[in-house]
């Protein structure tokens, strides 16, 4: 073979090499693009067990820290976790300093004007309604009318609880403060999610707090994304399907639950 004939092959060997590497990153979507293939970046409040909280060794974890994993994994992606104040979540995602919140986020359609939602991750069977130990119950919506209620500030909760006519709301940072509020005598009832008011009573809350009530809700959590990134929303979406279908979820929901929290679609 002369030197010319051997110049040529290897400039269409070349050739063909630089046209596999286009297609192969022409076929990245949108989202692996705007990662870079490194690092997604996602906010959260870590002070909502058993969803997310610090654990002794000062390590973030619960069933969504878990999820979030689970899901990055699954998208070629590693996670970086910012933890911010609840009521910033939406804003970190819509202003473009994270790339995603979670955060037992329930999809609303005014939450729905500033950010896209994922598929739901998780149904809330209801709001939780706390007293004091042997204080009078406050057994469903119609009795918070004229009580001192205390709830999550930025939260569904809490605006289900401003419609229901109490005679004050305390809007607290953390579900922690909603339980010293009720045991301190501060507020007469306390409203969380389901799994908070379970978490809280399972983990000494029992000898100082009773679960009287409950108020029916159909929450829906969700992934809080941009709406500039389509391409994200349908891979995060991919990924909960798969979790869900190959028995992932229900390893964690049994993890931190013991029960499935969502219906498969």
């Amino acid at each position: 073979m002369n030197k010319k004939l051997k110049t040529v092959i290897a400039a269409v060997i070349l050739m063909g090499a630089m046209a596999m590497v286009e297609g192969c990153g022409g076929n990245r979507t949108e989202s692996q693009a705007a990662l870079g293939g490194r690092t997604l970046k996602v906010a959260t409040e870590a002070a909502y067990p058993p969803f997310r909280y610090m654990d002794q060794d000062k390590h973030m974890v619960g069933f969504e820290i878990d999820l979030l994993k689970e899901v990055a994994s699954r998208i070629g992606a590693d996670v970086e976790i910012k933890d911010m104040p609840f009521d910033r979540l939406l804003d970190a995602v819509e202003e473009k300093k994270v790339d995603a919140a979670i955060g037992a986020i329930t999809i609303t359609e005014e939450r729905s004007k500033k950010v896209a939602f994922s598929d739901s991750y998780y149904k809330l069977s209801g709001y939780s309604l706390l007293v004091k130990k042997d204080n009078p119950p406050v057994r469903n919506e119609e009795e918070l009318a004229g009580r001192i209620v205390a709830a999550k500030r930025g939260s569904t909760s809490e605006a289900r609880a401003k419609t229901l006519h109490p005679k004050k709301i305390v809007s607290m940072d953390h579900y922690s403060d909603i339980f010293k509020a009720v045991e301190s005598g501060e507020v007469d009832v306390g409203i969380t999610g389901d799994q908070a008011a379970v978490y809280e009573l399972e983990h000494g809350g029992s000898g100082r707090l009773v679960l009287s009530g409950t108020i029916p809700a159909d929450d829906h959590f969700a992934i809080a994304l941009s709406k500039e990134n389509p391409g994200l929303r349908e891979e995060i979406n991919q990924a909960l399907k798969r979790i869900m279908d190959d028995g992932t979820y229900d390893r964690l929901t049994n993890k931190w639950f013991f029960a499935r929290a969502v219906d498969k679609e």
